[in-house]
Order: structure tokens, then C-alpha cells, then sequence
């Protein structure tokens, strides 16, 4: 069976990818990154290529260049394609009630049933909302013990600068058999390097329950921390990536399979955000598929999932369509770190997560294509049969064709009849319903011997900074 398949095309041409190269070269080169980490200076100095001037890191257009050949080589390698993946959201502080339909502040409570909703459909990401309700002391270290216990491959996402919690999260980890990986974010844009992240990177670099990921990727954001024009935002975040590619490098915190990463967003100057609704905004990511493929050698397929809406609203659904169905026509097939993710990464929708699933469904349906079979003598049965029996109802070719139709419980078809026999229900009813079906099915426990383990490692931690998690309100298994 044949199938007719959709993309989009169009793009940058080699003129415009040789401007943003010359860009990026000239900006690493003259005006290079700002660096006040000593060790990192001496390190990335240390060789030839980079030079320290007035508090910057400046690069030779070889260095630059055998930074591009070695990306290229580790992209050629990169496999692409597969199935569209849309996962969780970044933690956020708040969540939309499932009772009240409120945006309140999450809780301990909260967290453990978004792991449990999140973990229906993910195998892996970070937990969808944070415990404000525990001491601060505690909230980090908590969370990253209830991914443990709760699901089989989340956690290792959250962001501290203090040693000894991240010390204490490992020996969480360490406890069920799993290797804490410590990722955090070091260039900044415009054009700096974070001199605390690079502290935690080279104190934890060797130490064996800890796998150090530097995260090389800056998020320049146009016309607030990077050039609004299409071509100074995408020149930029090339220059602070490769930059970034060669400081990590030299400081041995990558391989030779690191892909290089790009990305770049839009700002909103009206009320100082990341605009992620604009239109804009899609159309600057499909570009920098383009950059991928030029200075990475491979077409960047994955990508973060945001709106400013904030609740599951038509904005929202606008937002998601379109960057999902543009993007995956471009040859996107991950959407990371934001289903239900409203507001930036502020509020945490359970309904929203149901919803953007169902929208990855959609997508993946249209870059399934059409089927394409038949010949012109069945084809002519077919329909001589369907006009005998006065309709296609129970025609052979429309039963045999029906799986290959898009059918969803979401958003359904029926009439304003069946409609209001079935109570009136709306989209964002039915997700509610959906997401509380998948919590109260959701059934993972860890192994006895593993939670024993775990639960008198966090009792230590607890000692350790000094809360008695007697007076926490920490939910109980069961």
C-alpha cells in the first residue's frame, strides 16, 4: 500500500547560511565571551585557538572551524526520523486545580499525582509541578526522591548551586541503582559564560555518582538579549553555541558524539517575556533547522514545547497546533519539555498535558500521510456496490479503510443532539476526566528493597540540613 506524505519546504540558501557564518566567526573572533571563571580561563587558554583579553574568551577562525568539522561529524552520525514523542513540561510552581478549575500554587501532593499522569504516557522527563508547600531546604531534594519512587525514569532535572543538596540527590540516586545527571546551563546570553554553573561542573566532574551534562545550548531571545532581526538572532545563537562547544571541550565535559545545539526565541518587550505565540516564532525555528544542518550536520528534530497562554484555552490549542504541525512538516519529531505547560513554564495544566497528547496524535496522523490503494476495477465495484445498497455504511473498502481514519475521544464529531444527551461536555471536561482515569491507573512501586534504601537515605538527608520532616506535609504511599 502506497502513502501520499506531506512536508514543508523552504528555507535558508547557502547566501543567507554564509552570512550567518561569516556573522558568528567575526563576533567569537572580536568580541568573544565573557568569562570571569579563572579555571575555565586557564583551561580553554591553555591551547592554542582562544585568547583571554579584557575579560573574554576570543577564538581563531581555526579553532572555529575545526569546532564546525567536528559538530558536522557527530551530527552525520545523529539517526533521525521515528514517531512524533511529545513530553511533559519543565517543573512549574503552579498548577489549574482538577476540582476548582484555580490556579494555585502546587503541593507535595500535586506533584506526586502530575508524576503519576506524567508517567502514564512519558518514560522519562522532569516532574510537571514543584512542592511550594515544603521547606525550601527540602523541596529540591523531595522531588527528586519521589521521582525515584514513583516512576521508573524521572527526575535528574531539577536546578540547584548548592553542593551539598546536589551531593545528597546523588546519594538518593546511588540508592536505587541510578547515576544522578547533573545538567545545568552554562552559556548566557548575550555572549557570557555563567561562572556558577562552570563551578559545579568542574567540582562534580570525576565524582563517580554523578554524570555531569553540560547543557552548551543559550536560549538568545530577540530583541531582549539577542538582535530582533531573523539573521543577527540566528548569527548569535551560532556564535555563543560553538563558543560554548569549544569551552566545554577543552574542559572535558563533552564527547566526540556532542551534538551541537541551537536555539533561539523571540521576546515580547510590551511585557518582557519569551514570545513563544508568535507566528514568528515558528517560522524562526524552521530556520534554524537549517543552521542545524549546516554548522551540526544534521537536521535539528527536536525542540521545546510552549505558549503564553494560560489555561487550555483557544490561544493555547492555536499555539500548540501550529508549532506542532508546522514544525513536524519541517521534520521536528520531539516536542520536549512542555505538554500542559502554561504561561512560559509557570503553570502546570493536567487537562492541557491530556489535550497536547492528543494533538501529538493528530500531527503524527498527518505526517502518516494518505493511504493510497486501489484500481480502477475495484474502484468501480466498490462504488457500484455502495450505490445498490443506497449508502458506504457497511461497504467492504469502508470497513477495510476506517483504522486508517483519524478517531479521537476529545474531540468529537457528534451532533448538538448526542451533544447535550452526553451532558454537554467540553474539550477540556473530558481531558480532566482522561487525566484522573490515567493517575488513579497508574500502578508502579519500587522494589522493597530499593524504597527501604531510599527512605533512609532522604531520612539522613533531612538530618543532614537540619528538617524534621515530621511536620512536612509529605503524602504517604497508598
Amino acid at each position: 500500500m502506497e502513502r501520499i506524505e506531506f512536508k514543508l519546504s523552504g528555507g535558508l540558501s547557502r547566501e543567507q547560511l554564509g552570512v550567518i557564518h561569516d556573522a558568528a566567526v567575526k563576533m567569537l573572533g572580536e568580541t568573544g565571551l565573557g568569562c570571569e571563571h579563572e579555571a575555565t580561563v586557564e583551561a580553554v587558554t591553555a591551547e592554542a585557538g582562544v585568547e583571554f583579553e579584557e575579560g573574554r574568551l576570543k577564538f581563531s577562525p581555526d579553532a572555529i572551524e575545526a569546532c564546525i568539522e567536528r559538530a558536522r561529524a557527530a551530527g552525520r552520525k545523529h539517526r533521525q526520523g521515528g514517531p512524533l514523542r511529545v513530553t511533559g513540561p519543565w517543573t512549574c510552581f503552579n498548577i489549574i486545580d482538577m476540582d476548582s478549575d484555580e490556579v494555585r500554587a502546587s503541593t507535595a501532593a500535586d506533584a506526586v499525582e502530575m508524576l503519576k499522569l506524567a508517567a502514564s504516557f512519558n518514560e522519562e522527563g522532569p516532574p510537571p509541578v514543584y512542592p511550594c508547600d515544603l521547606d525550601e531546604r527540602l523541596q529540591v531534594l523531595w522531588l527528586e526522591k519521589a521521582c525515584l519512587e514513583y516512576t521508573p525514569g524521572f527526575g535528574g532535572a531539577m536546578v540547584t548551586h548548592e553542593p551539598e543538596t546536589i551531593r545528597l540527590i546523588a546519594e538518593l540516586h546511588a540508592a536505587v541503582g541510578r547515576r544522578y545527571p547533573l545538567s545545568m546551563q552554562f552559556v548566557i546570553s548575550p555572549l557570557r559564560l555563567d561562572h556558577l554553573a562552570l563551578e559545579m561542573f568542574l567540582r562534580f566532574k570525576d565524582d563517580p555518582l554523578i554524570e555531569v551534562v553540560a547543557s552548551i545550548c543559550p536560549i538568545p531571545t530577540g530583541g531582549m538579549t539577542a538582535p530582533l532581526s531573523a539573521c543577527g538572532l540566528l548569527s548569535q545563537s551560532v556564535a555563543e553555541s560553538i563558543g560554548g562547544m569549544i569551552v566545554a571541550d577543552r574542559l572535558g565535559l563533552i564527547g566526540p558524539d556532542t551534538l551541537l545545539p541551537v536555539r533561539v526565541d523571540y521576546g515580547d518587550m510590551r511585557d518582557m517575556t519569551v514570545a513563544y505565540s508568535l507566528p514568528d516564532n515558528v517560522m524562526i525555528q524552521v530556520l534554524l533547522r537549517d543552521v542545524s544542518q549546516h554548522f551540526g550536520g544534521y537536521g535539528l528534530d527536536y525542540i521545546y514545547l510552549d505558549t503564553n497562554a494560560k489555561r487550555p484555552d483557544a490561544a493555547a490549542a492555536a499555539d500548540r497546533m501550529a508549532y506542532m504541525l508546522m514544525l513536524g512538516l519541517a521534520g521536528f519529531r520531539e516536542f520536549y519539555m512542555g505538554a500542559g505547560q502554561m504561561s512560559m513554564d509557570e503553570i502546570f495544566s493536567p487537562a492541557g498535558f491530556i489535550v497536547d497528547m492528543e494533538l501529538g496524535r493528530y500531527v503524527q496522523h498527518v505526517l502518516d500521510g494518505v493511504a493510497w490503494q486501489g484500481d480502477p476495477m475495484s474502484i468501480a465495484a466498490d462504488v457500484a456496490e455502495g450505490v445498490a445498497e443506497g449508502n458506504f455504511l457497511g461497504n467492504r473498502a469502508t470497513l477495510e479503510a476506517l483504522p486508517e481514519v483519524f478517531d479521537s475521544m476529545l474531540f468529537r464529531r457528534s451532533n448538538v443532539g448526542q451533544w447535550r444527551a452526553a451532558g454537554e461536555p467540553t474539550v477540556e471536561r473530558l481531558a480532566r476526566e482522561r487525566a484522573r482515569e490515567a493517575i488513579e491507573s497508574y500502578d508502579f512501586e519500587l522494589e522493597a528493597e530499593k524504597q527501604a534504601e531510599l527512605d533512609r537515605v532522604f531520612e539522613g538527608a533531612c538530618r543532614s540540613l537540619g528538617v524534621d520532616i515530621g511536620g512536612q506535609p509529605i503524602p504517604r504511599r497508598g
